[in-house]
């Protein structure tokens, strides 16, 4: 059992109740104003078992992965930028600890991902150097006239140092199957579960849920329609 502890501008990552253990002993500093822990863990396997876990944080130097090994006595591992630093972190010292190799958990699926143009998005979002995504909405509909399966995406990340979300919104044209990006409309559009996406010719309209004057930020109820042109 891990549990992931906050007081008073102190996190912890305790392993089995064991708050001896160099993790438990291991203070991180928080720094921001929003929440400490991120909304879910990942953990890393050898021989089918957990052997280490990576826990997003929100730190003083900014979000971090907080890699920590389960081994008994639980020892923290690193505190890492990527997904692809953590994971390789956590693997290497179960290798290590196993003289063997880790059963590692293939790469989880980004939610809401899905349809043909998958794959470009994720590339994109590699190339921006985003932070995994805590949620991707993908449309589909013809922007020509001419039968194409053009896409658009919204994709909401964890910013670095910050406690937010940000949104980057991408066109994409369908090129007989493969995808291109057309136009980067991040700039053009904000708010929460967008929807009612209608493709016409040469423009894309989407309702998003904002905030109203005065709400908290965790709350929004209002909503606003945008307009994209494919330009």
């Amino acid at each position: 059992m891990v549990t992931l502890f906050y007081l008073e501008g102190i996190a912890r990552i305790i392993v089995d109740k064991d708050e001896d253990s160099p993790s438990a002993e291991a203070a991180i500093n928080v720094g921001g104003n929003g929440k400490v822990f991120g909304d879910k863990i990942e953990w890393r396997l050898r021989n089918g078992k957990p052997c280490a876990v990576i826990a997003r944080v929100s730190t003083d130097k900014g979000s971090r992965l907080v890699v920590t090994s389960l081994d008994k006595p639980a020892r923290p591992l690193g505190r890492e930028r990527t997904n692809e630093e953590a994971r390789r972190t956590a693997d290497r010292a179960c290798d290590n600890a196993g003289h063997g190799s880790a059963g590692a958990v293939s790469t989880p699926s980004i939610p809401g991902l899905s349809g043909p143009a998958a794959g470009a998005i994720r590339a994109q979002i590699k190339r921006e150097e985003l932070q995994e995504p805590d949620q991707v909405n993908v449309f589909y509909g013809d922007l020509t006239g001419q039968g194409t399966k053009d896409a658009i995406s919204f994709v909401y990340s964890p910013i670095e140092g910050a406690n937010g979300m940000g949104l980057s919104v991408w066109v994409w044209r369908d090129r007989n199957g493969a995808y291109e990006l057309a136009r980067d409309a991040s700039n053009d559009i904000f708010g929460q579960d967008p929807r009612d996406v209608q493709f016409v010719p040469g423009r894309i309209s989407v309702t998003t849920t904002v905030l109203k004057p005065g709400e908290p930020r965790c709350c929004p109820t209002g909503t606003k329609t945008f307009t994209i042109l494919d330009r």
